[in-house]
């Protein structure tokens, strides 16, 4: 069971950062830059420390450059064009590189827990918990 809500936390908080127009704006379970408003706010609600916001940083970093590597020059046309434009894009993603692309953000997301001591990782689930309430209500 703890695993299972484990593993549910990354796609719901990457889901929750998506409207931000984060790294992963393609898809809607996205990790947002942390540049971004949504990014900052949980970051600060968690108190996260210097360090772990570096560490943070760069794994968002290394899963921005390794999904990158997995789109086609269209496709990264097509993510810019529309993050200029504040739109969604359609990136029409084949079967694999959404697999990929999921491998990606579990993989970062386990790095990203990692980081976490267990308070903010429970203050992650609450956070997560209340923003699934609020959008199922929609």
């Amino acid at each position: 069971m703890k695993m299972k809500t484990l593993l549910l936390i990354p796609g719901t908080i990457m889901l929750m950062l998506a409207t931000s127009g984060g790294i992963f704006s393609f898809t809607p379970t996205a990790v947002a830059d942390p540049s971004h408003a949504h990014a900052g706010a949980w970051e600060r609600k968690l108190n996260l420390t210097d360090d772990q916001k570096t560490q943070i940083k760069q794994i968002r970093e290394s899963a921005k450059e390794q999904i990158t590597a997995i789109l086609t020059p269209d496709q990264q046309a097509e993510k810019q064009q529309a993050r200029s434009q504040h739109t969604k894009p359609n990136l029409n993603l084949t079967d694999d590189q959404k697999a990929q692309i999921k491998s990606i953000r579990q993989d970062s997301w386990s790095k990203i827990l990692a980081v976490l001591t267990p308070e903010q990782q429970q203050q992650l689930q609450q956070m997560r918990d209340s923003w699934r309430q609020s959008h199922q209500q929609q």
